[in-house]
């Protein structure tokens, strides 16, 4: 079931405790590229190409999470979180990577905005921030 493989992967990667997960009571859907969308079920009906939020992308070993994921996710993770001071905000926001000696996938974090889902290699942070929400950097 996905919501039981995406609770397993935010466990392991940011140290989500599956309770407070699903107590957010979001259903999943997978769409495409492996692309995760998070609803809430309601009793509205709505058009059958209404996906929900983009929360994140499936990746061979765990979920990349959207800009929207991060925010979701951020308030209950425990691990693997990074915080940003405004320089690093700002070059993260404008697409470019953030060194930093973290393997594996990261929540940034400035001040209580959540920018996003990296991966580390252990030197710097791969930006995903999709080029249409980039800002102009200074």
């Amino acid at each position: 079931m996905l919501k039981e493989k995406i609770a397993e992967f935010l466990e392991r990667q940011f140290g989500v405790d599956r309770s407070e997960f699903l107590k957010l009571n979001l259903e999943f859907e997978e769409r495409g590229k492996r692309r995760v969308y998070a609803f809430k079920k309601c009793r509205i009906e709505v058009p059958e190409y209404h996906y929900g939020l983009y929360f994140g992308t499936l990746e061979e070993n765990g979920i990349r999470l959207s800009i929207e994921g991060s925010f979701i996710v951020g308030r209950i993770a425990r691990k693997n979180v990074i915080e940003l001071d405004d320089e690093k905000a700002r070059k993260w926001m404008s697409g470019k990577d953030i060194e930093a000696t973290v393997r594996g996938y990261v929540i940034l974090k400035w001040k209580n905005f959540f920018l996003g889902c990296g991966k580390g290699n252990g030197k710097f942070v791969k930006n995903y921030v999709p080029k249409e929400r980039r800002i102009q950097s200074a």
